[in-house]
């Protein structure tokens, strides 16, 4: 089986870059519609690391998080080649991706073909404005981004890694206006490709750009996430997220998550939230500072098992340096503390309520 995996991901990424080169622009469809260009683009990025977390956890995995996932290790936090068609009628993405990041996140897909697979999705035009697309989609929830070079932070926020990164399923898109765009969505379940019952969950966001500076979103998600045979466990989740950029130098953002679900071993209901917020200061062409404060609160471990007594009720600091000699490379040194409300960092020196991560990092996107 794993002869096979590594056989078919050479097949996929040589295919990949086949395409890319082979690609011809296309000026009119068979319908006499006008179209991009160069419709094909290919990306690829690359995010390597080395973090030391002073918990020491037992296996070099560390606890709470899928980024910067190994301790004391130099490692790929996450590669990714992908191919993009965008055309007047019809749109496509295939990216594929590896790294302790799909490592960490993709661990519940029992098909180990399938956690190749960042998106897979292919979508129609309905109307000017709306699209239709399904597949193996980007979360519509949160504000940061998979792609550490794209966030003012390396490493993400607690409450951006408990709640979906992807999505799989049916997207509607309407861009009601220059500054609303809808979306509508039907999905397999909470950040998985592969069903784990009958049901089908639902998601709503809404954005709002009124300028160039200012977003405003707010983003909900409900589904059972009980497996089938099992009681529903239905969860109802709610995020909203301002980011407002003051100038070149200088932005802002802030977001809130609140969600409400059946607690595993019982019917009755529980709930989590959490919240951020972050700045970053650009110093120079080439240099910027940025530091984020958040807390989540799990006290009933809906997300986060822990089985400890007060449950994951944590909160983080962070302080970042960026070195950018080119607008597409970011060299990274982060600095994060946690303390918690109960033992939850566990590692060679037991059980501690607080600790520390120093990680550094070069991304580099293409």
């Amino acid at each position: 089986m794993k002869q096979l995996y590594l056989i078919t991901q050479r097949i996929v990424f040589f295919l990949l870059a086949f395409a890319a080169v082979a690609a011809n622009a296309q000026s009119t469809d068979s319908l006499g519609i006008e179209e991009p260009e160069k419709p094909f683009k290919l990306t690829a990025g690359v995010d390597v690391y080395y973090a030391y977390d002073f918990s020491e956890p037992f296996s070099k995995d560390r606890l709470f998080t899928t980024q910067a996932f190994r301790h004391n290790e130099f490692n790929l936090n996450w590669g990714f080649i992908q191919a993009d068609y965008n055309a007047a009628r019809v749109r496509g993405t295939l990216a594929l991706h590896t790294g302790t990041y799909v490592q960490a996140n993709y661990a519940a897909e029992t098909n180990e073909l399938t956690r190749l697979i960042a998106q897979a999705n292919a979508g129609v035009k309905l109307a000017e404005g709306v699209w239709l697309d399904m597949g193996i989609l980007p979360s519509h929830i949160g504000y940061e981004s998979t792609f550490s070079i794209n966030n003012e932070i390396y490493t993400r926020a607690l409450m951006a890694e408990n709640s979906p990164y992807f999505e799989t399923g049916a997207q509607l898109t309407a861009n009601v206006s220059e500054s609303i765009t809808l979306k509508f969505l039907v999905l397999n379940g909470w950040q998985n490709i592969q069903e784990t019952n009958d049901a089908k969950s639902l998601g709503f966001g809404i954005s709002y750009a009124p300028t160039n500076e200012l977003i405003l979103s707010y983003n909900n998600y409900y589904g059972n996430e009980a497996p089938t045979g099992v009681d529903a466990k239905r969860r109802y989740f709610h995020n909203v997220y301002v980011g407002y950029t003051f100038s070149e130098r200088f932005n802002v953002a802030g977001s809130i998550d609140y969600g409400r679900q059946e607690l595993w071993d019982s019917n009755e209901k529980g709930s989590w939230y959490a919240g951020l917020l972050l700045a970053r200061y650009r110093l120079s062409s080439k240099f910027a500072v940025a530091g984020r404060v958040e807390h989540y609160n799990d006290r009933h471990q809906i997300i986060i098992t822990t089985n400890t007594p007060e449950g994951f009720q944590t909160s983080s600091a962070s302080l970042n340096l960026d070195y950018m000699p080119t607008p597409n490379f970011k060299w990274r040194a982060e600095v994060r503390g946690y303390t918690s409300e109960d033992r939850v960092f566990v590692g060679e020196d037991g059980a501690q309520y607080d600790n520390l991560l120093l990680v550094t990092s070069f991304a580099v996107k293409l």
